[in-house]
């Protein structure tokens, strides 16, 4: 078995075959074409074309092993984001990623007040391509690492603040600054420090103004303070700035964007009741995502689509979409589904395979400390143990959710939607609509 090729690797030797004078011209003319296009593309090319395949091992550019392995081609996915994310008008600055990715090494070790002041001492770290790696690392964790999110974004900030005209062109630069306030923006929303992220969208729009006027920053930047609205429940503003972006979008021809923006205004009209509506955003988004650019936004988009129409009641159109889901790798997604699962289980009456499949689901999320997601699906099958009269059940499984927000260090709002679950058991008042009203309280100041 051979070692795998890290993102590192990948970039190291991409950045090698750039300074080489041959390999262009003896590519094929397909192996050229999707070299500017699609990097994953590019190398299952090359492990069939016998032509490329022999000027990639000649070149020592990639060995064969590595071509025919599937987490090495995954290594290069990342790499491939990386180089369209990089979003200058000229492609010679995709030979800064070998050096950013070393940069980010060196930094790595440092608190963030030390990886500022490198960059503030050391002008090599004032480069576009230090920054757009920065900025893709954010992107990448904020989810699951906020934190680390949050110290990159603030690094990226750093960076392009500092970037110098005479390198790149003046209007450039603003983009580059409107995209790296408005990623930290984010984070800062994910944090849930909602007026620090105001200031940085003030920022970020404040650069914009100054930038090329392309659409594709306006559209970021509108799609986050959108974001943020949505988080601060002004659900109608949010989605008066999705349409905005919407049209930006549709102008520009970016079908995928059109399709992240169906996602998002799922989400909002989810929150003002309206799941049907929801579910067929969810399908819309399905068909303009390309999920070649971004694989976890279309299943994400179809596994939703199955969740609204459970929502609204739609539990036939929710069982065959659910049953035409195409397997996922991902474990997150996978637990996810999992959940669906028992909800579609549950709508159909089938109240003991949705235990199951609530314990399953919580069993994984607990295993992953994802105690505030467990909480969740614990309320979910108290709910369902109560409609199937197991009423010793429902006052266990309260009491373990409350453990469960615990553990997750939530909102005090959290605490007090279970204190009236449990004062409701105590009393032996408990209805549907008690533990359905608490449900939707605790999901609704859940950490983001």
């Amino acid at each position: 078995m051979h070692q795998h090729w890290s993102v590192p690797q990948w970039i190291r030797a991409l950045g090698e075959s750039e300074e080489q004078p041959e390999p262009e011209a003896a590519w094929c003319a397909r192996a050229r074409e999707l070299w500017r296009e699609d990097l994953h593309a590019w190398a299952a090319h090359v492990r069939q074309c016998a032509r490329c395949r022999e000027v990639a091992v000649a070149l020592t550019l990639v060995p064969d092993e590595v071509l025919d392995c599937p987490e090495c081609r995954d290594s290069l996915e990342v790499v491939h984001h990386m180089v369209d994310e990089l979003e200058h008008f000229d492609p010679l600055v995709a030979l800064e990623l070998p050096r950013a990715e070393a940069m980010l090494e060196e930094v790595r070790h440092l608190s963030l007040e030390g990886q500022i002041e490198k960059v503030i001492e050391d002008l090599p770290y004032r480069q576009w391509g230090f920054c757009q790696r920065l900025l893709f690392e954010a992107k990448r964790s904020w989810t699951n690492n906020p934190r680390l999110a949050h110290d990159r974004a603030v690094l990226a900030v750093a960076v392009a603040e500092r970037l110098l005209p005479a390198d790149y062109d003046p209007q450039w630069i603003a983009d580059l600054q409107a995209k790296a306030h408005a990623y930290l923006a984010n984070v800062l929303r994910i944090l849930a420090q909602f007026r620090t992220a105001e200031e940085e969208l003030r920022v970020a729009e404040d650069r914009l103004a100054q930038g090329v006027g392309s659409g594709r920053e306006e559209a970021r930047v509108l799609g986050l303070r959108a974001s943020l609205l949505m988080d601060q429940n002004r659900y109608h503003e949010a989605l008066a700035l999705l349409d905005r972006v919407e049209k930006i979008s549709k102008e520009r021809k970016d079908r995928h964007e059109v399709g992240r923006i169906s996602l998002k205004r799922a989400r909002v009209v989810s929150a003002l009741g309206r799941a049907s509506e929801a579910a067929e955003e969810c399908v819309r988004a399905a068909a303009a995502l390309n999920g070649a650019r971004e694989a976890s936004l279309l299943i994400l988009a179809q596994q939703n689509a199955v969740y609204y129409l459970v929502q609204a009641g739609e539990t036939q159109r929710a069982r065959q979409l659910f049953d035409s889901l195409a397997p996922v790798q991902d474990r997150m997604m996978q637990i996810c589904r999992l959940w669906i699962e028992a909800d579609l289980l549950r709508a159909e009456g089938r109240h003991d395979e949705a235990r199951q499949t609530y314990e399953r689901t919580r069993e994984e999320f607990a295993a992953d400390k994802l105690h505030y997601d467990a909480a969740l699906v614990t309320l979910d099958l108290a709910l369902t143990a109560f409609q199937q009269g197991d009423t010793g059940a429902v006052k266990r499984l309260a009491e373990e959710a409350s453990i469960l927000v615990t553990r997750a260090e939530a909102k005090q709002e959290a605490f007090a939607a279970l204190s009236l679950l449990l004062r409701a058991v105590e009393a032996e008042t408990v209805t549907v609509a008690t533990l359905q009203q608490v449900r939707r309280r605790l999901a609704k100041v859940k950490p983001s």
